[in-house]
């Protein structure tokens, strides 16, 4: 998907200098559903042992958010609930 392609060369770099072992994109940006209005979901793992603060995380949404020029949500893969977690790792597509 050439929207994928974009999103991964505006981001790799920001990602790799906050930490991200692995990123990717999942919701209506994967599946090719997203609107004018939506919003990019970033599934996001950093390397083991790594130690982020809240503070760290927030920086890294607001550099992609202005790399991006869109709103950015980003979860990793222990904080997506249960219910939608199969869904959300079959739509993904890897940016990092």
């Amino acid at each position: 998907m050439e929207v994928i392609k974009d999103i991964r060369e505006k981001t790799e770099q920001i990602l790799k200098k906050h930490g991200i072992a692995r990123a990717a994109v999942f919701g209506s940006y994967a599946r090719g559903e997203y609107k004018k209005n939506s919003d990019i979901d970033i599934l996001i793992e950093y390397f083991p042992g790594a130690r982020k603060t809240y503070f760290d995380i927030i920086d890294l949404k607001n550099e992609l958010e202005e790399v991006l020029e869109k709103k950015v949500d980003l979860v990793t893969k222990g904080a997506i609930p249960s219910l939608i977690k199969e869904d959300v790792l079959k739509e993904m597509q890897v940016i990092l």
